[in-house]
């Protein structure tokens, strides 16, 4: 099933390659992460979370995936350098490209199960040693991580004195609460981590 999944991603990164372009093509508005324009930004979510004009058409970026980008490159000059320890969890893949390319060596990759990864890792014990980042990227992973204080405090260890990080979270309410259920349970045969087991809200910078 794993196999299909990932022969899945291929025939999507395909059809956002080829097909978008002339499915929604024009200029109404502007993607910065793959530098494209479109007739439309295509909805996310469903119910109550549902919004409109969310995800490009051809590249897939989000809108928090295309506000950190317009982020980090207009600081990039304060942020980012050669060689510096740069640590990318569940990457996404236009971000990393650009990432990658104004770091080089020192630009790592992780993710608890894709393999599409440098490292496997788990946030909540993370293998390398105390203050050996300079920076961490961390965008809609900590609602599905069963401790998250576990890793906060992970993210805290292994970052120099120095060191800076962004940790999006998804906001649902007024104050965090754990989920007596998840929002999306996986199958059977998919091993990967069942998704939001809690509801963030205005107090997580309270939790960091």
């Amino acid at each position: 099933m794993q196999f299909l999944k990932s022969l899945e991603v291929r025939v999507r990164r395909l059809r956002n390659q080829f097909i978008a372009p002339l499915r929604y093509g024009g200029d109404a508005v502007f993607c910065p992460t793959c530098e494209q324009g479109f007739s439309t930004f295509l909805p996310a979510g469903t119910g109550e979370r549902a919004r409109p004009n969310a995800v490009c058409p051809g590249c897939r970026c989000r809108e928090r995936d295309r506000l950190n980008w317009l982020y980090l490159q207009k600081n990039a000059s304060e942020l980012l350098f050669r060689h510096m320890q740069f640590l990318h969890i569940a990457p996404e893949p236009e971000l990393g490209a650009y990432l990658e390319g104004e770091i080089g060596e020192g630009y790592i990759t992780a993710d608890l199960m894709r393999k599409d990864v440098m490292v496997r890792m788990d946030v909540q014990a993370i293998q390398y040693p105390n203050e050996t980042m300079d920076a961490l990227y961390c965008s809609h992973v900590l609602q599905d991580v069963p401790d998250d204080s576990a890793a906060i405090a992970e993210f805290y260890r292994i970052l120099k004195p120095d060191g800076w990080a962004i940790l999006n979270v998804p906001l649902f309410e007024e104050k965090t609460s754990e989920s007596t259920k998840p929002d999306n349970v996986r199958a059977s045969w998919d091993q990967r981590p069942d998704e939001h087991v809690r509801h963030y809200g205005h107090d997580y910078k309270l939790r960091l």
